[in-house]
């Protein structure tokens, strides 16, 4: 069922116009390979961490941008116009002043970027600084999204974060000094070590600084991590039960601070709208970018992570191109949008998978999955769609995944 796109432009037909799109860009370098993280486990650290002047680095920046004026003219002809942007990674900021106007000059000159109701970049808190942040305004970013984890020094080097406590809580206040007053910080919670108290103070240092968005993820032992690894050598226990108990001390101390829970991970407003398009399926979008995937006019296409030289050569394609509809996919759409408020609607569901909603639950995996759900929770099927009942959902979605033996 994989297939590899020809090169050229996509092929889609004329539907209408004014279709929302949201613009994803992938960076991918960072500054350190941290111990935890899965997005970039399959990226060499030769390649993470390329200097500004590689020739690799630099043949990336311009396969890049060739990706994007390759495909944007048929965006066009079809009628998306960018509603949302997002600059993720990787870490996006590592990038220099240089190569961050070169990739927002190539994206501006095929997309109308001058009403966007959203511009996020991805940032680590060492590789931003005032000026770079000023910069970051002034090209149209509202929203940036801070890599903080943690605010305890010795947890970050357990991590192998590249930056400090005081280091993150600049970042912060640098953002809201350049003019952001949209910011999201990253915290993870329930590593197997970590204690209540230690989740406490890091909520509660993250709350005294002016962000109005948190994402608090549960620590995750992805396979082929550095932490993986460690925790296997060491036979230490990750229990389910230790991981809740640390996300609900965080999400209700955000929430009695006004910060309410829209989605599993997802506290405060206003919402991102990035995670909304990929959470409840509310546009189609356009990933630019090794690792990037694409959900455009009912097709999934993915750029392989990983595999940088392989996208240098050429941009134009695609490694996979796939019915958006297809099982494999439907058991990773449903579960992302059960972890929202409002769960996801029938109608959204068939315009962006050309597959109804009835039918994609009626598949064996994801049939086995809601009966899964329904152990640990309530969920309220209806003419409308599908959604959890108003109860915890990290709850009952992380117990559902580990009874299914799934990695949430």
């Amino acid at each position: 069922m994989t297939t590899r796109a020809t090169a050229g432009a996509l092929s889609l037909p004329a539907r209408g116009t004014d279709r929302p799109l949201l613009l994803y860009v992938n960076i991918p370098f960072c500054n350190s390979k941290c111990h935890f993280c899965d997005w970039v486990v399959d990226v060499p650290v030769s390649d993470l961490r390329l200097a500004p002047a590689a020739p690799r680095r630099v043949d990336y920046l311009a396969a890049l941008c060739t990706q994007i004026r390759t495909h944007a003219p048929a965006l066009r002809a079809a009628g998306y116009r960018g509603e949302v942007m997002y600059w993720g990674g990787g870490t996006a900021t590592v990038l220099t002043a240089a190569e961050i106007e070169q990739v927002h000059a190539c994206l501006a000159a095929e997309f109308d970027l001058t009403a966007l109701a959203e511009a996020t970049i991805e940032g680590s808190p060492e590789s931003v600084d005032p000026a770079k942040l000023r910069l970051l305004r002034d090209l149209g970013f509202d929203r940036v999204s801070l890599g903080v984890q943690s605010f305890d020094e010795t947890r970050l080097r357990r991590i192998g974060r590249a930056h400090s406590a005081g280091q993150a809580v600049r970042s912060v206040e640098d953002a809201y000094a350049a003019g952001f007053d949209n910011i999201n910080i990253d915290l993870i919670v329930g590593f197997p070590d970590q204690s209540l108290a230690e989740v406490e103070q890091t909520v509660r240092r993250a709350l005294d600084l002016p962000v109005n968005h948190f994402s608090v993820y549960s620590y995750r032992a992805t396979e082929g991590t550095v932490m993986r690894r460690q925790i296997e050598r060491s036979g230490t226990a990750i229990e389910l039960e230790h991981q809740l108990q640390s996300y609900r001390l965080a999400g209700d101390m955000l929430a009695a601070a006004g910060h309410p829970e829209y989605a599993v991970s997802y506290f405060g407003a206003p919402r991102c709208l990035a995670d909304e398009a990929y959470y409840r399926l509310s546009m189609d979008w356009i990933g630019f970018g090794t690792g990037a995937n694409s959900l455009i006019n009912q097709r999934y296409l993915l750029n392989g992570r990983g595999r940088m030289r392989d996208f240098t050569s050429r941009p134009g394609e695609f490694e996979v191109d796939l019915p958006a509809g297809v099982p494999s996919l439907t058991v990773q759409w449903l579960p992302r949008a059960l972890g929202t408020t409002e769960g996801i609607d029938a109608a959204t569901f068939q315009r962006r998978t050309g597959t109804s909603l009835r039918a994609a639950c009626e598949e064996p995996e994801l049939n086995a999955f809601l009966t899964r759900v329904n152990e640990f929770g309530r969920l309220v099927v209806d003419r409308d769609g599908i959604r959890l009942a108003d109860e915890d959902r990290s709850d009952v979605l992380s117990r559902t995944f580990a009874a299914m033996g799934w990695v949430s």
